[in-house]
C-alpha cells in the first residue's frame, strides 16, 4: 500500500504493549511460556486420551477424552533447499525495507527476516548480510545482479532465503514517469516475471507483496478496472499482503471505510488460502506505527497484537512488520519512537516463538466448538495439539466484547484449561469452559488431556 508518495509502504506484524490489561496481558514476558510437549505416550492413555490418524474426534473406548487425530502437514517451504528454514522451531518473522544498519535493534526484537531490501530499494550489501548472519538472521533480496552474487557467496551461505518480485504492490495502480497512475501490472507479466526468477534460481522461494485490495474490495488505489487480485497469486511462492486499518481512520474517505477493521489481515490470509493453487505460503503485513504525515492515527500495542493473532488463527504462514512513519517527519525504524510498542512487539514475537511448533502443525478441525454470547462479536478460534496437549488459540474478531462458551467434542471428563500468560486457569467441565473477551483480546488455552478426570 502506498500511502505517502515518497516511498512504498508495506505490512508490520502486530506487538504487545509493555502492560497489556487485557487478555494476552503480560504473555511475552511469562516465565513459562510453552515448549514442546513430550511425546504423546501411554500416561495420556490412561485418560483415554488417543491420537490417531485421520477422522473426527470422536470418545475413546471407555475413556472421557476424545481422540486426537493425528494430522498429516508439511512445511509450506519444503520445496526449496535454500528457502525459509522448515525447522518445527522457526516461525517467520520479518520486517519490510530496513537497513542491517540497525540489525541488532531488530533481533532483539524477535525478528529473523528481512524483506524487500535490493532491485531498486534500499541496498544489503555482502557486508550487511554478514552482519545478519551473525545474528541468526535471513534476507529475502530483489534478485538484480547484486543480490544474485552476494546469495551464492559461501561466506554468508544459508542468509538468503527467497526472492522479492519487483515491483511492489503491483495490484494497485502505477505511478508514471510524467506524473499520474496507469493501470495494475498485467497479472500475466508477473507469472513470467516469476517463471524468469525460477530460471535464475530454482532453489529458493519467491516472494509476491500485493496491497490492500487482497482484503478490501472497494479499493479505489487499484483504479478502474483492475484485474482480479486471485490473478496474481500465481506468480509466487510466498504470498504477501498489506492492510493498515488503524491508520486508515486518519486517511481520505476510502481508507476510511475500513478503520478500526482490524479483522482485515485474517480475511485476506483466508482469500490468499483460498486462491493458491499451489499451497503457496500466505503472510500479511501489520501496522506497528503512525504512518502517514500530518495524521495521528494508528493503532495501540494490544491492537496491532490482535491483528497478528487473528491473522496467525487463520493461519498466515508470516507476519512482517511495517515500522515506517513520515509523522512529523520520515524515520525508517520509528517504532523505536515508542516504548510501548517495543516492549509489545519483543513479548509478541517471544510468544510467537515459543509457539512455533503449534503453529508450524495442522489445525485440529471439529474437535472444539466455540460459541459467542453476541453473535455479532465472534470469537475466531484455531485448534493445535501436541502430545497430551490441547492448544486453543481464540481471539475477539469484531468490536465489542463477548463470553465465550467451549465444547471438547467427545469429552465427559474434567480437566483444567491454563490461559497461557495470564496467571489465571480455568475450570474445563465435562469438555467444557467459558471466559469473557474485551476489546481486542486474545486468549490462549492450554489443556493437558493426559491430567484429565473421569467422573
Amino acid at each position: 500500500m502506498r500511502r505517502p508518495a515518497a516511498r512504498s509502504v508495506r505490512g508490520a506484524i502486530g506487538v504487545f504493549a509493555s502492560a497489556l490489561a487485557g487478555s494476552l496481558a503480560g504473555c511475552g514476558a511469562s516465565p513459562a511460556l510453552p515448549g514442546p510437549d513430550a511425546a504423546f505416550d501411554g500416561a495420556a492413555a490412561d485418560a483415554g486420551a488417543v491420537v490417531e490418524s485421520g477422522g473426527a474426534a470422536k470418545a475413546s473406548p471407555g475413556g472421557c477424552v476424545p481422540v486426537v487425530p493425528h494430522l498429516p502437514w508439511s512445511s509450506p517451504y519444503a520445496g526449496w533447499s535454500k528457502g525459509i528454514p522448515t525447522d518445527p522451531s522457526f516461525f517467520p518473522i520479518a520486517v519490510w525495507l530496513q537497513g542491517a544498519w540497525h540489525a541488532s535493534e531488530l533481533a532483539q526484537l524477535g525478528i529473523n527476516v528481512f524483506v524487500g531490501n535490493n532491485a531498486g530499494t534500499d541496498a544489503m550489501a555482502l557486508a550487511d548480510l554478514a552482519t545478519i548472519k551473525k545474528l541468526g538472521m535471513y534476507a529475502i533480496l530483489g534478485q538484480d545482479a547484486v543480490g544474485l552474487a552476494d546469495a551464492n557467496d559461501p561466506t554468508v551461505g544459508g542468509t538468503v532465503v527467497g526472492w522479492w518480485m519487483s515491483p511492489d504492490e503491483p495490484d494497485n495502480a502505477q505511478p508514471l514517469s510524467g506524473g499520474g497512475y496507469g493501470p495494475p501490472v498485467a497479472p500475466a507479466t508477473l507469472v513470467a516475471q516469476y517463471a524468469s526468477y525460477r530460471a535464475n534460481d530454482p532453489t529458493r522461494p519467491i516472494f509476491l507483496g500485493l496491497g490492500q485490495g487482497v482484503a478490501y474490495d472497494g479499493w479505489e488505489g487499484r483504479g478502474s478496472n483492475a484485474p482480479a487480485e486471485s490473478g496474481y497469486v500465481p506468480a509466487a511462492d510466498i504470498v504477501d499482503f498489506d492492510i493498515y486499518p488503524y491508520n486508515d481512520c486518519g486517511g481520505d474517505s476510502n481508507e476510511r471505510v475500513t478503520c478500526g477493521q482490524f479483522w482485515l489481515n485474517a480475511a485476506g490470509v483466508d482469500r490468499l488460502h483460498q486462491w493458491s493453487q499451489r499451497k503457496q505460503a500466505a503472510w500479511t503485513d501489520v501496522e506497528t506505527t503512525v504512518i502517514a504525515a500530518n495524521s495521528t492515527s494508528g493503532p495501540t500495542p494490544k491492537q496491532t497484537a490482535s491483528e497478528v493473532w487473528l491473522a496467525l488463527i487463520h493461519s498466515a504462514n508470516g507476519i512482517v512488520y511495517f515500522l515506517d512513519s513520515w509523522n512529523p517527519t520520515f524515520r525508517e525504524d520509528a517504532i523505536f519512537e515508542d516504548p510501548a510498542m517495543v516492549a509489545g512487539v519483543t513479548a509478541l514475537d517471544a510468544q510467537i516463538r515459543a509457539f512455533a511448533p503449534e503453529l508450524n502443525s495442522p489445525d485440529i478441525p471439529n474437535l472444539v466448538d466455540v460459541r459467542s454470547g453476541d453473535p455479532a462479536v465472534p470469537i475466531d478460534t484455531m485448534v493445535k495439539a501436541n502430545g497430551a496437549a490441547l492448544y486453543v488459540f481464540s481471539a475477539i474478531a469484531r468490536p465489542g466484547s463477548a463470553v465465550a462458551s467451549y465444547a471438547i467434542q467427545g469429552m465427559t471428563g474434567d480437566a483444567v484449561a491454563q490461559v497461557v500468560g495470564e496467571n489465571r486457569t480455568i475450570a474445563v467441565t465435562r469438555g467444557a469452559f467459558s471466559d469473557s473477551f474485551a476489546a481486542n483480546d486474545v486468549h490462549v488455552y492450554r489443556i493437558d488431556l493426559a491430567a484429565a478426570t473421569c467422573p
